[in-house]
């Protein structure tokens, strides 16, 4: 039995689901040689590591390739290297292409045979020694300034010297566009643009609908240091195609099924802000659900519990607003109790697996998703789940809490699928 909020009822109506929001995002990484991490100029070119999808995939001699500029990329980001992926309006085809980025990642280290390991963790160290070894331009932090709802921006400087500071976090940010041609226009209903024009009102829609959910899943203790710095809870920066989001880490590279989960939420979060009128107002009925000091503290001090109180709140508003149709959003009444099950057993339950193999295996198509995740692997671990009654009030925060040795099955599944 499921101590949710399920029960409760919610007067939002369902949402009228669209693919008018572009998703992108790019996330950070490490190498590492021997256990120790090393700076990204020493692996990646200069000019970076582009993926062409029509030269890569047919191997052609570059006569009708993507326009210049245009081209999927990894590039040098400080210590750190960085993904930028071409954005897509589907969850699936955003995991094809960060799948073939890899795999183009993967193939230029073994034909070059560069003994790098490529490094997922949202915090690492850095030696002394490797850091004097590397060019000024990354021994800095390579992010410009961002801006942040609730900090000026004397504020929400870095205080740290990045030439003495010998730990580097990994982003996730995500990039959110209007997508036109698709519904968004009328008397009561503001354009997806004007949407993500008004940050004031959408990036705390993102820190409850999405950072907060995070948190439950995103339990590395790593994460308080990562946001003295960076990926402050609030922190965004406007884009002329709409508006990119920086409080997450990288943690939801571990697999499609994360980046799934993430990508949905955010989509969510702008049908919310998006589709808010008077009488059907999501905006605020999330406002006086949760406090925005209650936000703000779970997601800056990474506190699950206090996370976890806030997604009780506001789990009527979420499920109402997601209708019935569960393959719309990546939480709803469908798969609400799976959802329970699976913050329950912790991300180092379900994702043991080697990443980079992952997302080098992961095929072409719509595979499993977090909303099949959830129905398939994680469904068929719940059904067979003997222990006590799942109460997530007693789940503490401990990073491995819960943890058990995954089914070779299920490991096979999410690897291959």
């Amino acid at each position: 039995m499921f101590k949710t909020n399920m029960s409760k009822t919610c007067n939002v109506q369902p949402l009228r689901f669209s693919y008018n929001v572009t998703l992108g995002c790019d996330p950070e990484f490490f190498f590492s040689n021997d256990g120790e991490i090393v700076g990204s100029e020493k692996v990646l070119p200069e000019e970076g590591l582009k993926y062409d999808p029509t030269k890569d995939r047919c191997g052609c001699d570059g006569a009708h390739t993507t326009p210049p500029g245009s081209e999927s990329k990894f590039i040098v980001d400080g210590v750190q290297a960085e993904l930028n992926p071409r954005p897509n309006t589907c969850r699936a085809n955003l995991g094809n292409e960060i799948g073939a980025c890899f795999r183009k990642l993967w193939k230029d280290l073994k034909d070059k045979g560069k003994d790098f390991n490529v490094d997922f963790r949202p915090l690492v160290d850095i030696t002394k020694a490797e850091l004097d070894s590397l060019s000024e331009k990354s021994k800095v932090f390579g992010c410009a300034p961002s801006t942040n709802v609730y900090q000026k921006a004397e504020e929400a400087k870095i205080k740290v010297n990045p030439k003495k500071y010998l730990k580097r976090s990994a982003g996730g940010h995500i990039h959110m566009g209007w997508h036109a041609g698709y519904w968004g226009g009328g008397a009561d209903t503001p354009t997806m643009k004007n949407t993500m024009a008004n940050a004031e009102i959408l990036v705390p829609i993102l820190d409850l609908v999405v950072a907060n959910t995070c948190v439950l899943v995103d339990r590395d203790i790593g994460n308080v240091e990562r946001r003295k710095n960076y990926g402050r809870v609030g922190e965004y920066r406007p884009k002329d195609y709409g508006i990119e989001y920086r409080t997450l880490s990288n943690f939801w590279l571990r697999s499609y099924q994360l980046m799934s989960l993430v990508t949905g939420l955010c989509r969510m979060a702008c049908h919310l802000a998006e589709q808010s009128t008077d009488g059907n107002n999501y905006v605020k009925a999330l406002d006086d659900a949760v406090s925005r000091e209650d936000v703000i503290k779970a997601v800056q001090e990474n506190d699950f519990d206090l996370a976890y109180d806030n997604f009780k709140k506001i789990e009527p508003i979420l499920l109402a607003a997601a209708g019935t149709n569960y393959h719309n959003y990546p939480i709803s009444n469908d798969n609400i109790k799976a959802f329970h099950y699976f913050v329950k057993r912790g991300m180092d339950h379900w994702f043991s697996f080697d990443s980079l193999q992952h997302w080098i295996k992961l095929p072409e198509g719509h595979g499993t998703g977090f909303e099949s995740f959830l129905s398939s692997a994680v469904g068929s671990d719940l059904r067979n789940y003997k222990e006590t009654p799942i109460d997530l009030n007693e789940l503490k925060a401990a990073p491995n809490h819960g943890k058990i040795q995954v089914k070779k099955e299920v490991e096979k599944e999410l690897v291959e699928a």
